[in-house]
C-alpha cells in the first residue's frame, strides 16, 4: 500500500465511524443552537451571526461555527442529516491532517507499510472514542473546525520551515486559518503557543546549518508576529461585539474559587483527562460533583493528579533533547488542555469529552513517538499488532458510544445511567422532562440532583417549578426559598418563590421576597413590590 492509499484509507475509516450518526437528529445542545436558532434558518442573517453572542445569552463567540451550521441548514433544508454528514466529512478532514502532521513530526519509512508509527497513531487518532461526542453531537463541530484548522496549520508551518519555504504569502495563510480557528471555538487561540512547541522541539532539527538561519529565523519570527495579530484580531472581535473579554458563564461549582483554589480542585480533574484520553472505556455526556470532586480540599485525586503532573513534567525534561517527538507530544497534550483547564478564567465545565478532540491528537502523537523509539530488537510484529487490536477495540467502543446521540429521548436516558453520580446529570434530564410535560419525571429527576449536589440555585428553582405546576406551592416555597438564599441575584428563582407564595395565600411572603430585591437592586421587581404594599 502506498503512503498515499494509507492517508486516504485512515480519513475514510474515521469518516466510515460517524456515517451511522447521519440518520441521528437534533439532541441536547443542538435544539437551543440550531433547531430553536431563527439565525440559523436563513443566510440573510449573517450579520446578526457575525454580531451576536454564541449563546442567546452569554459570552462566549463564535461566529464562524454558527455560520457554518447556517450553510448546513440551507443545504439540508433543515434537516439533520446534513450536519452530520459534515460532521464526517470535518472528522475524515482531521484524520487525514493528523497522519501528515505525524508523519512530519516522525520522518522515516518502516519497512511494513502498515507498521509505520505516524500511521499507527493517526489510526488511533481516527478510531478514538472520546471523539463519539464532538462527532455525533452537532455542536461539537466546533471542535472538529478548529482541531482540523489546528492540526493543518502546525503541519504546514513544520514543513515550510524545513524546506525554508515560508513566504510571507505563507505566513499569512497561516494566521488567517488560526483566526478561523479562533471564530470557531476558543480552542482556536493556544495555535500559536503550540506552532512554539513545534518550534521549540522539532525545529532544532533544521536549524543546523547556521548559513541560512538568519533568512529563517527572521520568516519564523515574522510568522509569529502574524500569529500574535490574528490572536489580537479575535480579542478584538469579541470585545466589540460582546463588550467583554471575559469568557463564558462559570459553573457554579467555580464561583468563588480564585485562581489557585481552581488549581488544587482541577487536580483532581488530572486522572480522569489520563483515563479518557488513552483508556476512554466510559464514557458519559456530562461530568461534575460528586463523582468528581470539585473542592480545594487536598484528598487522594489531589495527590493522584499530582503525580501524574510530575511524571509528565519528567517525561518532557528526559526527552527535550533525545527525543524531540516525545517531548513535542506531551507539550501538544498540555497546551491543548490549557482552555478548558479552568486556569486562565473559570469556564462552564467541570470536565467534557468534546473538548478532548485536540488533546488527544497530542496524546495519540504521544503513542506513535514511543512506538517509534522502541529498541531496535523488539518483535518486527508483536507490537504493531497489538497497537492495531487495540484500535479495533477503540473502534467498537467508539460505535457502542453513538446510539446515545441518536435522539433526545436516548440521550436522557443513557445520561442518568452513565452518570447517575453526577447531579448536573439529573437536573439537565429534569429540565427535558419539564419541557415534555412529564412533571413527575421532572420532580423525581430534580430532587436526585438536589440530593447529589445542594449548592447550585438551578436545581432548586427546578424542582421548586416542578412542584408548583403540579399545584403544591406550599412544598416549593421552602426549596424556592433556599435557592434565593443561595443565588440572592437570581432573577428567576425569586420569581418562583413570589409566584408561589402568591398561589399559597402567604402574601407577606411574597411581599418580602420583592422588597429584598428592590433592595438588592433588582428594579424589574419594583411594580410586584408596589402592587403587594397597596
Amino acid at each position: 500500500m502506498t503512503r498515499r492509499a494509507a492517508a486516504l484509507a485512515t480519513a475514510a475509516l474515521a469518516a466510515a465511524l460517524a456515517l451511522p450518526a447521519l440518520p441521528f437528529g437534533f439532541v441536547y445542545d443542538d435544539v437551543l443552537l440550531i433547531r430553536e436558532n431563527p439565525l440559523v434558518h436563513t443566510l440573510g442573517r449573517a450579520g446578526e451571526i457575525w454580531s451576536s453572542s454564541y449563546w442567546p445569552a452569554g459570552l462566549l463567540y463564535r461566529p464562524l461555527t454558527i455560520q457554518l451550521f447556517a450553510v448546513e441548514w440551507a443545504i439540508g433544508g433543515g434537516s439533520p442529516l446534513a450536519f452530520h454528514l459534515f460532521s464526517a466529512v470535518l472528522a475524515a478532514g482531521a484524520a487525514l491532517a493528523a497522519l501528515r502532521l505525524y508523519r512530519q513530526v516522525l520522518p522515516g519509512r518502516t519497512g511494513t507499510w502498515w507498521a509505520e508509527p505516524a500511521l499507527l497513531g493517526a489510526v488511533l487518532f481516527a478510531v478514538h472514542p472520546v471523539h463519539a461526542e464532538a462527532v455525533a453531537s452537532i455542536v461539537g463541530q466546533g471542535e472538529l473546525v478548529a482541531g482540523l484548522l489546528a492540526l493543518v496549520v502546525v503541519e504546514r508551518y513544520l514543513a515550510w520551515r524545513a524546506s525554508d519555504a515560508l513566504s510571507a504569502g505563507r505566513r499569512l495563510l497561516l494566521a488567517l486559518l488560526t483566526l478561523a480557528a479562533i471564530l470557531a471555538k476558543e480552542t482556536g487561540y493556544v495555535i500559536p503557543l503550540l506552532l512554539g512547541a513545534a518550534d521549540l522541539t522539532m525545529g532544532r532539527r533544521t536549524d543546523g546549518q547556521k548559513g541560512r538561519r538568519t533568512d529563517g529565523q527572521k520568516g519564523r519570527r515574522a510568522a509569529f508576529v502574524l500569529q500574535g495579530c490574528a490572536v489580537l484580531a479575535g480579542l478584538l472581535a469579541r470585545l466589540a461585539v460582546l463588550g467583554s473579554f471575559a469568557g463564558e458563564t462559570s459553573a457554579t461549582v467555580w464561583r468563588g474559587l480564585g485562581f489557585f483554589d481552581r488549581a488544587v480542585a482541577m487536580l483532581a480533574i488530572v486522572p480522569d483527562w489520563l483515563r479518557l484520553l488513552f483508556w476512554p472505556a466510559r464514557l458519559q455526556a456530562e461530568y461534575g460533583p460528586p463523582a468528581l470532586p470539585v473542592t480545594a480540599a487536598p484528598a487522594g485525586l489531589h495527590g493522584l493528579g499530582i503525580l501524574i503532573l510530575m511524571l509528565g513534567a519528567a517525561g518532557l525534561g528526559l526527552a527535550w533533547r533525545r527525543r524531540p517527538a516525545l517531548g513535542f507530544a506531551l507539550l501538544w497534550t498540555g497546551i491543548a488542555l490549557l482552555p478548558v483547564s479552568n486556569l486562565p478564567a473559570a469556564t462552564g465545565i467541570v470536565l467534557a469529552e468534546r473538548t478532548l478532540f485536540l488533546p488527544s491528537a497530542g496524546a495519540m502523537l504521544l503513542v506513535a513517538a514511543l512506538l517509534r523509539a522502541q529498541p531496535a530488537g523488539r518483535p518486527a510484529l508483536l507490537v504493531p499488532l497489538g497497537v492495531l487490536a487495540l484500535a479495533a477495540l477503540a473502534a467498537v467502543r467508539f460505535q457502542t458510544r453513538l446510539p446515545a446521540w441518536r435522539s433526545q429521548e436516548s440521550f436522557f436516558r443513557a445520561l442518568a445511567e452513565d452518570a447517575p453520580r453526577t447531579y448536573r446529570a439529573h437536573f439537565v434530564a429534569s429540565r427535558y422532562h419539564y419541557g415534555q410535560e412529564r412533571f413527575a419525571l421532572a420532580e423525581q429527576a430534580a430532587r436526585r440532583a438536589l440530593a447529589l449536589y445542594d449548592r447550585d440555585s438551578r436545581v432548586h428553582e427546578q424542582l421548586g417549578q416542578a412542584l408548583r405546576v403540579q399545584g403544591r406551592c406550599p412544598e416549593a416555597i421552602p426549596v424556592l426559598e433556599q435557592g434565593v438564599r443561595l443565588d440572592p441575584a437570581g432573577t428567576t428563582v425569586r420569581s418562583r418563590l413570589i409566584e408561589c407564595a402568591l398561589a399559597a395565600g402567604d402574601t407577606s411572603r411574597a411581599r418580602a421576597a420583592a422588597a429584598e430585591a428592590v433592595e438588592l437592586g433588582q428594579r424589574e421587581f419594583s411594580a410586584t413590590l408596589a402592587r403587594l404594599t397597596r
